[in-house]
């Protein structure tokens, strides 16, 4: 039997994308700062050969699981594939899915598309108070602006409103197209039943 080596590494990209008016400046060196920063995570397996392979990728939970079909190797492809190529394979699953079952206009689609990719865990360090997850995408709407995610964020609920609900309108980024399918906004469960903790780990064992 091969022994298996599993390698998880946390890689933060700095994400320059609209940093424009949040306190970007220039370097003497001409290289540009921002306060914001993208995160994920990759899984990679080595059969003693020394050279890793990357097998999966993760930063906003369920996207991948969510928008790309088994067809075609489609979950495949993109974990093994990194953000800055979103543009060319992810983009496609979830332009897909929102046409299809979810059935919603290209509006909504582009600005659901200029969140999710690339699929990072944006956070922006400039920012007091707590974590929100996609605070930094949609300016604080959901809580805070430093974005990140909250061991309490509903991050399952929000992905769903966001797909099929009429998150978007509500936030005034793109006109309601009145497509929404409420039985699917929510998926009912909290996170009540999880214990949490004040220090590292910050999670406790499950009751």
């Amino acid at each position: 039997m091969k022994k298996l080596q599993l390698a998880s590494f946390a890689i933060v990209s700095l994400s320059l994308a609209g940093c424009a008016g949040s306190g970007s400046s220039s370097s003497s060196g001409g290289g540009v700062h921002t306060s914001k920063i993208g995160l994920w995570t990759t899984t990679s397996t080595t059969a003693g050969s020394g050279t890793y392979t990357q097998i999966d990728r993760l930063a906003r939970p369920a996207i991948n699981e969510v928008f790309a079909t088994v067809a075609n190797n489609r979950h495949e492809v993109n974990d093994e594939d990194s953000p800055p190529n979103d543009v060319n394979q992810l983009k496609n699953d979830i332009d897909g899915f929102l046409i299809s079952p979810a059935n919603r206009s290209p509006a909504i689609r582009t600005v659901i598309e200029s969140v999710l990719v690339p699929d990072m865990m944006m956070a922006d360090v400039s920012q007091s108070g707590s974590a929100a997850y996609l605070g930094v995408e949609t300016g604080g709407a959901t809580g805070s602006k430093f974005g990140g995610r909250g061991l309490t964020d509903d991050v399952i609920k929000t992905s769903l409103g966001i797909i099929f609900g009429n998150t978007i309108p509500a936030l005034g980024l793109a006109p309601d197209d009145n497509n929404e399918i409420p039985t699917l906004t929510d998926d009912h469960v909290g996170p009540d039943g999880k214990h949490f903790l004040s220090t590292i780990p910050y999670l406790g064992n499950p009751r």
